[in-house]
């Protein structure tokens, strides 16, 4: 018998591993990010940087958590299933191999047209921002080669089920962001004022440096589990041909979201100066919650939906995707009304130091608000994906992808005129609903005996529950003056929402529990148990 004929304890309890690790990577994360708001800003030197910085993003997404994975533990799992654990070792020695051999034609490649690369995206600005954006996206783009293989021995401790370092790397690239950033601006400090430019050059190299360091830190569990590394094509081999053909057709759907935001970048750059600052920062704010709640589920949930879709266990797996969907959508709905309710104190708290200004919070906070509205969808179509590549269809999301890409320009090009960043968010917001759409559509001929209905059910529970937390913060934020978060100090803001926070989080869990969500009932099931016992 399939061991996914219970896959329901072993997948919450492999979210909640990486959901808890990917806690304290955003964590230092919004330390990162404090600190780079501190030290940049919101003016054209960090528009330059963070441009840059999306193009590695970006290609990351095709050459690593996303595709790579989407189409390597499938079949890596199939290698294991018929020719045994040593095969698979050999064969993700040779794939990695082939990986960074790809790896480093394309970083040079892209790297000598850099140039014209940040030129399109920097349309409209000056001139020496342009060549301030090339500067640096030639200096962080290596970092491209660094995070996919990063991602790539990732996927391999996951199919192991070693969640939780594979989770954690993100964690030392922060630290050491932050470390390298702080101790040269300090040396650099001392011979006076150091120019912006020079702070975002100086971030750019930090960039490499966390790189570096997460590569170091997973390297000795990989060679622990018996994975190596081959340099060569090897694409001879019938396995590591196969996985780089499934990823060709998923490279577009895995980086919808990121190609969305490169977009969105190119078009606010007719904005004024800071607008890809804050574009970047709400949406960095958006990735928070579906890194920690939906791409925990997808990360988790891969390896199980791939072997029982491999043994054609359908029932075990329409069981499997319904739950990550649904225990997707209660949490990360009350995170995005949590999110939109409060986010002039949140990125008043996160955003508000040094170089950057209240107005440049409160402009980042508002066009939260709008990328609050599409993040439950967006969840949606990851974890979508996931089942898709699971059954091994790897065309069906590439060609929903691309669509929902062609909606995205369109929007973003006439709702960014009235509402301006604000436009830029919607816009990913409303093609990601009709992306959901469209793969559902897809999925359901696929999976034999899908229904939606349970997750309908539970998902207007959760939307309930979500609206009552949502009006208990309101009403919470207007008791404690958050709504004028700028009058209060840092420490004095941060112990009126911090605590704010979490009581809503427990109001919401115990309103979901009372209208009946499974998962939540599930969980406060267990809370009684554990209770009773001790």
């Amino acid at each position: 018998m399939s061991d996914s004929s219970q896959p329901r304890p072993s997948l919450l309890r492999s979210a909640g591993v990486v959901g808890f690790m990917t806690l304290l990577s955003r964590i230092t994360g919004l330390a990162q990010t404090f600190f780079l708001s501190h030290v940049l800003g919101a003016g054209p030197a960090a528009d330059a940087y963070f441009v840059a910085i999306r193009l590695p993003n970006l290609l990351r997404r095709f050459t690593a958590e996303g595709t790579m994975t989407a189409a390597f533990l499938p079949t890596l799992s199939e290698v294991e299933a018929t020719e045994g654990r040593a095969a698979a070792q050999a064969v993700a020695a040779r794939f990695m191999g082939a990986l960074l051999v790809f790896l480093l034609l394309g970083v040079a490649l892209v790297l000598l047209f850099m140039g014209p690369l940040a030129g399109f995206l920097t349309l409209g600005r000056p001139q020496v921002q342009g060549e301030l954006t090339a500067r640096l996206g030639r200096i962080m783009f290596p970092y491209l080669a660094l995070v996919s293989l990063t991602a790539g021995y990732a996927g391999l401790l996951n199919l192991r089920h070693r969640f939780a370092l594979a989770a954690s790397v993100s964690v030392f690239w922060n630290l050491a962001f932050i470390g390298f950033g702080w101790a040269t601006l300090r040396v650099l400090g001392r011979s006076g004022t150091v120019l912006f430019d020079t702070r975002a050059v100086v971030c750019a190299f930090a960039v490499l440096a966390g790189g570096v360091l997460q590569l170091l830190v997973i390297l000795p569990a990989v060679r622990q589990e018996g994975f190596g590394l081959s340099l060569g094509l090897h694409l001879r081999d019938p396995w590591v041909f196969k996985i780089l053909r499934r990823m060709g057709p998923g490279m577009l759907a895995a980086g919808i979201y990121p190609i969305n935001g490169v977009i969105s970048a190119a078009i606010a750059s007719r904005l004024p100066n800071g607008a890809q600052t804050v574009l970047f920062n709400s949406g960095m704010m958006s990735e928070m919650v579906m890194g920690l709640f939906a791409m925990s589920l997808a990360t988790a949930g891969l390896p199980t939906l791939s072997r029982q879709a491999e043994a054609q266990d359908w029932p075990a797996m329409n069981r499997s995707f319904i739950q990550s969907l649904s225990a997707s959508a209660l949490l990360v709905l009350p995170a995005s009304v949590g999110l939109a309710v409060l986010a002039r104190p949140i990125c008043a708290l996160l955003f508000r130091t040094g170089a950057y200004t209240p107005g440049d919070s409160d402009w980042t906070a508002v066009t939260v608000v709008f990328n609050c509205l599409g993040l439950v969808f967006v969840a949606g179509q990851r974890l979508g994906n996931q089942a898709l590549y699971a059954l091994k269809d790897y065309r069906g999301p590439a060609a929903l992808a691309g669509g929902t890409l062609l909606l995205n320009v369109l929007l973003s090009l006439v709702l960014m005129k009235p509402l301006g960043t604000r436009g830029l968010a919607l816009a990913n917001g409303l093609s990601s609903l009709v992306g959901m759409l469209l793969l559902v559509l897809r999925l359901r001929p696929r999976l034999p005996g899908l229904t939606f209905r349970p997750l309908l059910d539970a998902t207007a529970r959760a939307l309930a529950a979500s609206t009552l937390m949502g009006l208990a913060a309101w009403g919470g934020a207007t008791w404690l003056a958050l709504n004028a978060p700028h009058a209060f100090t840092r420490w004095a803001l941060g112990w009126r929402l911090l605590p704010l926070i979490a009581l809503c989080g427990l109001f919401y869990g115990l309103c979901a529990a009372v209208l009946g969500h499974p998962e939540a009932k599930d969980l406060v099931g267990k809370l009684r148990r554990k209770l009773g016992r001790s």
